[in-house]
């Protein structure tokens, strides 16, 4: 593996313990590709792939999944919560919650808001924000208080639900006509 694959990996993972450590459940990943067909619709993906690896003991395995996905030009994304069974990212399936999310869609929190404890930029401008909780809160709680966020800031309002996946650090967005390096996570 290359230095920049391996802070990649480490990006990814660093991330996933800062938001699900101590918790157990399935980690859910979500791949597609762009296409011609896709960039005028590009939140819509093709040959989309969705797979769950075992909390924590599969962390590893999954990151290197998303980093090897990205490389064959394939947008990689990861559930931000973990679900209590495989291969399904229905809210009934949501495990106990330990961070919030907003997908800030240009969007910044407020200065007299709490910050985040991590921040990912998906694309030049474009950031996730993750909030830490000191103690995991129930999945239905945590949609209303990520709505409350998303709405209160500006985010993408269809980013606050229990099914959201976003993108992991060190992978490649193709969304955008210049492919670019998802960057931050925790402390970058």
């Amino acid at each position: 593996m290359s230095i920049l694959a391996d802070e990649s990996l480490e990006r990814i993972t660093k991330l996933w313990a800062h938001l699900f450590e101590g918790l157990e459940g399935y980690l859910v990943t979500f791949t597609g590709q762009q296409s011609a067909r896709t960039a005028a619709r590009p939140n819509e993906l093709d040959a989309p792939q969705q797979r769950s690896w075992r909390w924590p003991t599969q962390q590893t395995e999954a990151a290197e999944y998303l980093l090897e996905q990205s490389q064959a030009r394939r947008d990689a994304y990861f559930g931000v919560h973990l679900f209590r069974r495989p291969s399904n990212r229905k809210a009934e399936n949501a495990a106990e919650v330990l961070a919030l999310w907003v997908d800030g869609d240009g969007a910044r929190v407020p200065k007299d808001w709490p910050q985040p404890t991590a921040v990912v930029e998906s694309s030049p401008g474009r950031h996730h924000y993750y909030w830490r909780l000191t103690r995991p809160i129930d999945p239905e709680e945590a949609a209303q208080l990520n709505k409350r966020l998303c709405y209160g800031m500006g985010g993408d309002k269809g980013k606050w639900g229990l099914g959201t996946v976003l993108r992991a650090p060190g992978t490649r967005n193709y969304k955008r006509e210049r492919p670019t390096l998802v960057a931050g996570g925790v402390g970058a």
